[in-house]
């Protein structure tokens, strides 16, 4: 069980989906009819990879080296890998590689997944990873970047919308996640979490991508607006069942992280928290 929603009382959980589900559609309507420029081909990628780099480095406080080669996975492995991009590497800066998904529900929020995957390069694991990404995002967001305004949005609204979810499934709340759903009729922003639902519904716990990449840095986030930091504590240890190879490739890279200490590093969350802030939901 992780720190985050495993512990609350019945009425605290409740209140804090509602919050979380609140504060990722305001974000989605921040969004609303926005089409920005799309990241449409590997030298597109490449390029934006290129312009991340030094931002990267500020949130990492590290500086980078060789960027990885980045391009879209071609269509049979897209089909074979699912929705999801990677970062891998043999250790050395020529192995370096990042492949995108290539589903068109995820381009919209291409530029902060790469800025995730550009991420791994400090670390394997997926829920540090996932903050720096997001910060890496928001801080270009607020120099008025169109494709990062977009997809930080929605990639904090898919972290919030995974969290809610977590709790649903832990409480036996699942309608509130569903009548959410119902409400949003729109195809294009909601339909990766839509998706990830209709896998998760019906699960006696969350499987690891949801605790991995939602309720553990959603979390971390909550508890820095609760202590008034502008940068992470150090993260829950996460516990899902290893019921797929992917579930126990995270436990095992999860693992060496903590073993080797990093994931006891911290994370600037300053632009994090601005676009946090700007979903605060009216009171009542």
């Amino acid at each position: 069980m992780s720190a985050s929603a495993g512990g609350h009382a019945p009425s605290r959980a409740a209140a804090l989906i509602r919050s979380r589900l609140r504060r990722a559609e305001l974000l989605f309507d921040r969004v609303g009819e926005i089409a920005p420029p799309l990241l449409d081909d590997g030298e597109a990628l490449r390029k934006e990879a290129r312009r991340l780099r030094p931002v990267v480095e500020e949130v990492a406080g590290r500086p980078y080296g060789r960027l990885p080669h980045v391009a879209y996975r071609g269509r049979l492995e897209g089909r074979l890998m699912g929705p999801w991009s990677q970062y891998l590497t043999l250790g050395i800066a020529l192995s370096r590689v990042v492949r995108m998904t290539p589903r068109e529900t995820s381009r919209l929020a291409i530029p902060t997944i790469l800025a995730h995957e550009l991420c791994h390069r400090f670390g394997f694991d997926e829920s540090l990873t996932t903050l720096r990404g997001l910060e890496v995002s928001a801080r270009l967001a607020e120099q008025g970047d169109p494709i990062h305004s977009v997809s930080s949005r929605l990639e904090l609204a898919r972290l919030l919308l995974g969290a809610a979810m977590s709790d649903a499934l832990r409480t036996g709340a699942s309608e509130e996640i569903d009548a959410f759903f119902a409400a949003r009729a729109e195809p294009s922003a909601i339909a990766r979490p839509r998706e990830q639902w209709r896998r998760a519904r019906g699960r006696a716990l969350p499987d690891w991508s949801l605790m991995v990449y939602a309720e553990i840095p959603c979390a971390a986030i909550e508890g820095a607006v609760e202590l008034g930091r502008s940068e992470s504590s150090r993260l829950a240890f996460p516990h899902f069942p290893l019921d797929s190879f992917q579930a126990l490739a995270c436990a095992i890279y999860t693992a060496a992280d903590s073993l080797t200490r990093r994931r006891e590093q911290t994370v600037p969350l300053g632009a994090t928290l601005r676009l946090w802030r700007s979903a605060d939901p009216e009171p009542g």
